[in-house]
């Protein structure tokens, strides 16, 4: 993969009243570090109500204020902002056709309403913030991962020898998202994917750092026995083998990939990588086919979005650990419709091979694409408070959109001075 993708080039025009005003700075400065508190603090909390305090407090009144000293709003207009909104008001609107009666828990309509509101206002956050500072705060943001989930992964890995997990073996929670094994174990695959980016940066430190990293990240997911992030965990040594090593060397690596790695995990679980607890799979089997019979209830609107509809296996399971199958039995055929538009649009941001292959949009297209197969496997339906979700799905999609919009504004912004100044177009 290339170093960077193409930098966002800052618009010529001012975008805000007093466009060169400490206010205005300082305003961008706080959504900054709104933004990083938000994205890092998922590796950090304990509980996922910290994540959503920062959120509360930094991000969502810096975009109110920022929106307010707009000069122009094209942006709410542009089919990224439309695409980024379309699931979450059309879960919203589905509220209005839901039964309580058929609810375990229920919230009225503008609980959800103001979720749809938070969400659009992370888009705002992240657009103003791409659109001022370019890709050098995604640059920055996937080094300051790696350090955050570094540092996260050795105070976990410490504190599960601690208590004894060499003994049992037992499956590690991490110190983070109140030590759920399964959504921590994806924030380090996840990690492991940023790990890569910084093994290609030029400074030795970095390489060192990300070198510590992506191993420490490796032993957590296997500790976790978490299966979507060993993928993640594989793809990621993958994407440093295939970019630097001989082809003697890339062969070598694949066979202890394929046969040392499976080899060691047997010794130490008595089974292999994706293949251990079976059951998990016969579990999901039965509750996607139970959560699709609802969707056929209902096929083209679904059921109507509650807050919990549990689902009756041999105990009540609070969501059927599929995202796109929530989605079709709550709104039926026009959320899968939604949703599909979303997925389409963050392909689009990497339409080209070039785009796809450099670091930035590529690895955040990477990030969402994981986030996607995560929430296939472990996800409830998307319209929710900052949570992990948010983390999977909403900040890789945000950050692509935004990006994409970005560039078709420079584009469209470039070929109105050429057709104005046509002396300037050889240039």
């Amino acid at each position: 993969m290339s170093e960077l993708g193409s930098t966002l080039n800052k618009l010529s025009q001012p975008v805000y009243r007093q466009q060169s005003s400490l206010w205005i700075s300082g305003l961008l400065k706080w959504a900054f570090l709104g933004l990083f508190l938000l994205v890092c603090g998922f590796y950090v909390f304990p509980k996922v109500s910290g994540v959503q305090t920062s959120f509360y407090l930094s991000l969502l009144p810096a975009a109110l204020l920022l929106l307010a000293w707009r000069r122009n709003y094209n942006f709410l207009i542009s089919w990224q902002f439309i695409a980024f909104c379309s699931l979450p008001i059309v879960l919203a609107l589905s509220t209005l056709w839901a039964s309580p009666e058929t609810a375990d828990v229920y919230r009225q309509p503008d609980y959800y309403w103001k979720l749809v509101f938070y969400l659009a206002l992370f888009y705002c956050a992240t657009f103003f913030l791409l659109e001022h500072y370019g890709d050098t705060i995604l640059h920055q943001l996937l080094l300051t991962l790696i350090v955050i989930g570094l540092l996260s992964g050795i105070a976990s890995l410490t504190t599960y020898f601690f208590h004894g997990g060499l003994q049992s073996l037992h499956r590690i929670g991490g110190i983070s998202l109140e030590g759920n094994i399964d959504k921590t174990g994806m924030l380090f695959g996840f990690h492991a994917l940023f790990c890569c980016y910084g093994l290609y940066q030029k400074p030795r430190l970095w390489r060192w750092l990300s070198g510590i990293g992506l191993l420490t990240s490796c032993i957590y997911i296997v500790l976790s026995q978490t299966k979507v992030p060993i993928v993640m965990a594989g793809f990621s040594i993958f994407l440093i083998v295939f970019g630097n090593l001989s082809r003697l060397l890339k062969i070598l690596v694949v066979v202890a990939i394929v046969c040392v790695l499976p080899l060691a995990y047997f010794t130490l679980y008595g089974d292999l990588p994706l293949l251990h607890r079976g059951s998990a799979y016969s579990v999901r089997l039965t509750l996607w086919q139970k959560t699709f019979e609802e969707f056929l209830q209902s096929p083209l609107i679904g059921q109507g979005l509650v807050h919990k509809k549990f689902i009756e296996l041999n105990r009540m399971v609070p969501h059927p650990h599929n995202f796109l199958l929530d989605i079709a039995r709550f709104s039926g055929l026009l959320g899968l419709a939604a949703c599909a538009w979303q997925g389409l649009a963050a392909l689009w941001t990497v339409r080209s091979k070039e785009r796809l292959l450099s670091w930035i949009p590529g690895l955040y297209f990477t990030w969402f694409l994981f986030g996607v197969l995560a929430m296939l496997t472990y996800a409830q339906q998307p319209l929710a408070k900052p949570n992990y979700i948010w983390f999977f799905y909403w900040i890789p999609l945000a950050i692509l959109l935004a990006r994409s919009s970005l560039e078709n504004q420079s584009s469209t912004q470039r070929k109105t001075f050429l057709e104005t100044n046509p002396e300037n177009s050889n240039r």
